[in-house]
């Protein structure tokens, strides 16, 4: 399972203090950035992945909207880059959920 965390800031007074504070707090739970409003972390099941929507709520700005979702392995694995580099985790890691070191 995947979360996916999309943000859409405002231009309203105190917007960017209250998203900067809030993408410090996606990193925090573990979540990586996928573009600057995208954000996305690995769950290895949908319990987990629903019990971490109170921690999203929890911080959420009071501007603007946040949208967050949930997808399957098979649904991410479906996303392709069309230009750009792909970043350093999805090249090695891919879709496997176990690394050994």
């Amino acid at each position: 399972m995947r979360i996916i965390v999309l943000l859409n800031p405002t231009n309203k007074r105190g917007t960017k203090t209250a998203y900067t504070a809030y993408r410090s707090h996606l990193l925090s739970l573990g979540f990586l950035p996928l573009q600057p409003e995208v954000y996305t972390r690995y769950l290895p099941t949908r319990k987990a992945a629903e019990r971490l929507f109170p921690k999203l709520y929890k911080k959420c700005p009071s501007t603007g909207a946040i949208i967050a979702g949930i997808l399957t392995e098979k649904q991410y694995s479906s996303f392709s880059y069309l230009t750009g580099d792909i970043p350093l985790q999805e090249r090695e890691i891919g879709n496997n959920h176990v690394i050994i070191l």
